[in-house]
């Protein structure tokens, strides 16, 4: 009895003693808790969807296990629909586009015809003005100088022919000269006879002035005149309304656009394509399915590691999102330098030191996430630790 009653008593002696021991060095399982921070390396897996696009999977371009670098081809959707719809948006499109090239082309012409238009419109007015003026004001002494003088050369030119004429006649009439030459001389007698006549009406006309009647006439051509130029600018006008039509089917065409960009934009995410470096994990869709808009059809897993670790409220201070945090890997026994990505408050499980009395928690604990850069020598599942005393020291 007395050999049963030492022997437990020897080890709760030396159990007691190593606890003393260890708590006197600072090595107890609390105050190494409390140091050491461990965790655990994760691979960051990622969800691969078609974004905002659904339909029928023609082809699957990977495999389980398979390493796929950013850009690569992972799957592909049916775009026979799409492929249609483009196809006759860029036809209306190009319709538009002629349409309004030779719109363009037709009131480019009529701008420059209004244009010569305009020009023989001006100058008629001046011309009718003038002409008008004339007629109100009566002829110049200068110009019924000029007209006496024609007056002048219109009777000698009669007389001269008067006196070929007689001549002329006399010799018809012995026989000397035919009657094809006789009737030539009398036909210029008679049209020097006029002309003389018609200078004559024209002084007369200069020294009466106009009558009534050519003075109504002489403003009318004036009016009409005008009456040209407010044509051309009607017809200018209508040219502005039809460039107006041409905006219209410029808007017409650049909704064309939009709706043609935005389905060249879906034909596009019909291609899904790696977001980032890493391992195919797993296919959830196959070849001939039908998937909906946002629903994982591949899982990767991505080729940056990460660990997690939680800091109370005083030791996360002397950290900042990042910035450069150094963990140690046990297994490898070497350092491990990290960069934190983002520092957040952590679920209620992971808060220290919980009050008996409140049930609250009187430390508030903070997710600390780190990434670090991986190598062939780092494997997910590695256990980092991260010395605590460490930060406290900073």
């Amino acid at each position: 009895m007395k050999k049963e009653i030492i022997i437990p008593a020897v080890a709760v002696a030396f159990l007691l003693g190593g606890g003393a021991m260890l708590m006197a060095k600072g090595s107890d399982p609390v105050t190494v808790a409390s140091a050491q921070k461990g965790s655990m390396l994760t691979a960051e897996q990622i969800n691969v969807s078609f974004q905002q696009v659904g339909g029928n999977i023609t082809e699957v371009l990977v495999e389980e296990e398979q390493h796929v670098k950013k850009g690569d081809v992972l799957m592909k959707l049916d775009t026979t629909d799409t492929d249609l719809e483009i196809a006759q948006l860029e036809k209306q499109i190009a319709q538009l586009d002629l349409q309004i090239k030779e719109s363009n082309q037709t009131i480019q012409t009529g701008f420059d015809k209004l244009a010569t238009q305009q020009e023989q419109a001006e100058i008629g007015i001046k011309t009718a003005e003038a002409a008008e003026k004339q007629v109100y004001d009566g002829a110049r002494d200068e110009d019924i100088r000029q007209q006496q003088i024609a007056v002048q050369s219109a009777q000698a030119s009669y007389e001269d022919t008067k006196r070929t004429y007689d001549r002329t006649k006399q010799l018809y009439d012995q026989g000397a000269v035919s009657k094809s030459q006789f009737d030539s001389i009398s036909t210029s007698l008679s049209l020097a006879e006029k002309q003389v006549k018609q200078q004559q009406e024209a002084l007369s006309k200069m020294l009466t002035g106009a009558t009534a009647e050519e003075k109504t006439q002489a403003s009318l051509a004036t009016e009409k005149a005008r009456t040209a130029l407010a044509q051309v600018e009607q017809a200018r006008q209508d040219l502005e309304t039809q460039k107006l039509a041409v905006q219209q089917l410029q808007t017409q065409k650049e909704a064309l656009e939009v709706q043609l960009k935005s389905l060249q934009v879906k034909k596009e995410r019909a291609t899904l394509l790696a977001p980032q470096d890493g391992k195919i994990i797993k296919v959830v869709s196959k070849a001939g399915e039908n998937v909906t808009a946002g629903a994982p059809v591949i899982m990767l897993e991505t080729d940056e590691l990460y660990y997690d670790v939680y800091l109370d409220e005083k030791q996360v201070t002397k950290i900042k999102a990042g910035g450069e945090l150094t963990g140690h890997l046990v297994s490898l026994d070497q350092d491990l330098p990290g960069k934190v990505r983002f520092i957040t408050a952590a679920p209620q499980f992971a808060n220290l030191r919980m009050s008996r009395e409140k049930g609250q928690a009187d430390l508030a604990a903070f997710q600390v996430r780190v990434y670090v850069q991986r190598t062939e020598a780092l494997l997910p599942g590695m256990t980092v630790e991260v010395n605590v005393d460490e930060l406290a020291a900073r």
